[in-house]
Formats: structure tokens, sequence, C-alpha cells
């Protein structure tokens, strides 16, 4: 007869579903708000929302642009045979 066929991997369950973000987007535009962008973080089902015109997001930066740069002929340069 044969082996019964194999069983199909299970998907681990969601922290969050698509309702949750639509509520929580649809309740920020209920507020007057417009959304810019919208993070999720699967782990811990955490939604942020980015509000246009907020504070931060304006007076964000990356703290990179202004690092300093080291001298060019001090870089080390891998060794090639």
């Amino acid at each position: 007869m044969g082996e019964p066929p194999a069983k199909p991997a299970r998907r681990a369950p969601s922290t969050f579903k698509q309702t949750d973000v639509s509520r929580a987007i649809a309740a920020a535009q209920a507020r007057g708000l417009a959304i810019s962008r919208v993070e999720i973080d699967p782990r811990s089902a955490k939604i942020v929302l980015v509000v246009k015109g907020d504070d931060d997001t304006e007076t964000r930066t990356n703290p990179f642009d202004d690092a300093p740069l080291p001298d060019e002929p001090a870089r080390r340069t891998r060794k090639t045979k």
C-alpha cells in the first residue's frame, strides 16, 4: 500500500494580524493624523505608526552621516597573492 503522505510543515502562529494593523491605521486617520510609514516588529508584535510632521521624524538623522572618516592612506588593505 505504500507510505502515508508526508505532513506539510506548520508555520509558527502569528503574533499580529493584518486586522490589527488596519485598525491602528484607521484609528490614527480618524484622529486626523497623516501616516507616513508603518513599522512592525514581528517578534514582539509591536506596531509603530510614523506620522507626517512629527518632530522626531524631522530631526532624526543617521549618526554615521557626521562621523569622522579615517584617513585614506591609513586604511588597511587586504593582502592578495
